[in-house]
């Protein structure tokens, strides 16, 4: 599925659930010692290299995070079918956002009780869920945790701009990826700053998006009654 297919309001929507998914990514690598809860490439990665040197604790905790990602990514999708029984077409994506703002305030709520460790493994579950905001016939049509496949494509539409392309599909690419790049940036510097306590304003910026998915679906209702409306 091209990312081309959404609009641009979509397009900037990713960019701001990439720039939280890298914001909240680098605080889990900084706080776990190298391991990342978006990044499984990178995590398989460690487990291999770590078994081969004989680092268990490191083998037991990347695994962790693949699996839990993987069932993250599994109640995303859970939740988007069950959503499409139950809501309008329209209204599937809020259901999702608003569960993934759910697991990171689970998340945050679990580090006010005083177990981070746990926090993060919740927050892992939210950033799996995230997967599933933007889908198109069952795939994944906006990447927002892992870059690999986005800049692939990037390179690609870039290369197909001296073939006629149009240069707006590559800088869609290149939009999410960067997003997720500053995210991560920002986050880094705000676990320098206030430690794991970084995740509470990883889940505002959730309830903040959350909270402009759901205006903007509204917004976009009541201006279609009122093109509807008859005269």
């Amino acid at each position: 599925m091209s990312v081309s297919a959404h609009s641009r309001r979509e397009h900037l929507l990713g960019a701001g659930f990439a720039f939280i998914a890298g914001f909240v990514d680098a605080l889990a690598f900084m706080f776990l010692g190298g391991v990342f809860l978006s990044f499984m490439s990178g995590n398989v990665t460690r487990i291999a290299a770590s078994a081969v040197s004989g680092d268990w604790e490191m083998v037991r905790l990347a695994a962790s995070c693949v699996v839990l990602f993987l069932l993250g990514v599994m109640e995303g999708a859970l939740v988007r079918r069950l959503a499409a029984l139950r809501v309008r077409p329209a209204w599937v994506q809020n259901v999702v956002v608003l569960n993934v703002a759910l697991l990171f305030v689970s998340s945050s709520f679990t580090l006010l009780l005083g177990a981070p460790a746990v926090a993060v493994r919740v927050a892992s579950l939210g950033i799996g869920a995230m997967n599933s905001i933007f889908e198109k016939r069952g795939e994944v049509s906006i990447a927002l945790t892992y870059m690999t496949g986005t800049l692939v494509k990037m390179g690609q539409r870039f290369v197909d701009t001296f073939f006629g392309g149009a240069h707006q599909a590559w800088m869609q690419h290149f939009l999410i990826a960067f997003s997720l790049g500053s995210g991560a940036l920002v986050g880094g510097f705000a676990y320098a700053w206030l430690g794991l306590n970084a995740l509470y304003v990883a889940t505002v910026m959730i309830l903040a998006m959350s909270t402009f998915t759901l205006l903007w679906r509204l917004r976009g209702e009541s201006v279609l009654r009122i093109e509807v409306a008859p005269y």
